[in-house]
């Protein structure tokens, strides 16, 4: 008699229908996350460069805007050098990160060269390409997919399949998205939205 085992996978249970995935999966760069996390969680947005290689659209939770000071919820992958502009419309400046104070337990305080305008808690911060001036913003990496499963970013860039039609819980994504980000993933389904 023969027995053959089989194991099923499953993906994270917020990725709830999948109908299109990108074939193969897609090559997540880990040069902007070493050193961030060890681990890119699933239900990322990311963005293809012009290599192939998907990087992710990073984004804080906005709770307060005051001049040229930033306070953002603690998840967050941002970096002292990088570029940020208040939501993903492109209507505001962006400027670069000068410093980040992670001190507090319950938020992180982001200090940027420059005024980037008005914004207010809710709003989502967002990676941006270089310094502009207001509507001149652009993303570091357009939002196209959405990261189906865990990737360790400690080695080598990792394979992650990338969902590009489905529903996905917004309530587990562990970085927030705005209607903006979402309008640019027109065939994913956004449900429970993150309060």
């Amino acid at each position: 008699m023969f027995r053959k085992k089989e194991k099923e996978f499953q993906y994270h249970p917020g990725i709830e229908k999948i109908i299109e995935d990108v074939q193969g999966g897609g090559t997540i760069a880990r040069k902007e996350l070493k050193g961030v996390i060890k681990e890119l969680p699933p239900i990322v947005v990311v963005g293809r460069d012009e290599n192939g290689l998907y990087h992710v659209v990073k984004t804080a939770l906005i709770q307060k805007v005051s001049g040229t000071t930033i306070e953002v919820g603690k998840k967050h992958l941002f970096v002292v050098g990088e570029a940020v502009m208040i939501g993903g419309d492109l209507k505001g400046a962006s400027d670069l990160i000068a410093s980040i104070d992670k001190s507090n337990p319950e938020k992180d305080v982001i200090t940027l060269a420059g005024a980037i305008g008005e914004g207010s808690a809710g709003q989502v911060l967002v990676l941006a390409k270089d310094k502009q001036d207001a509507n001149s913003a652009k993303f570091k990496y357009i939002p196209e997919v959405v990261t189906m499963n865990k990737v360790d970013v400690t080695v080598a860039n990792q394979q992650s399949g990338l969902l590009v039609r489905g529903t996905v819980n917004e309530s587990v994504m562990p970085y927030p998205v705005d209607d903006a980000i979402k309008s640019l993933l027109k065939d994913i389904r956004f449900v429970y939205k993150q309060v």
